[in-house]
């Protein structure tokens, strides 16, 4: 009978503490590819280069 009341009351506890509301970070849809990236984003120069086998004059682009 102790068994089944211990086996009982963890498993209340147990229910309770899944029961706490989860954080926002971790949450379900937390991304963690963007989670380092609270900076804001600023104009940066590119130099002229290559893409896609063109050449692209230098410019400026938000990083």
């Amino acid at each position: 009978m102790k068994k089944i009341l211990f086996v009982l009351a963890a498993c209340v506890i147990s229910s309770a503490a899944l029961a706490q509301p989860m954080s926002p970070r971790h949450g379900p849809g937390y991304d963690r590819s963007h989670a380092g990236q609270n900076h804001r984003k600023h104009k940066v120069w590119v130099p002229a280069h290559r893409e896609h086998g063109r050449r692209v004059p230098g410019h400026y682009v938000w990083r």
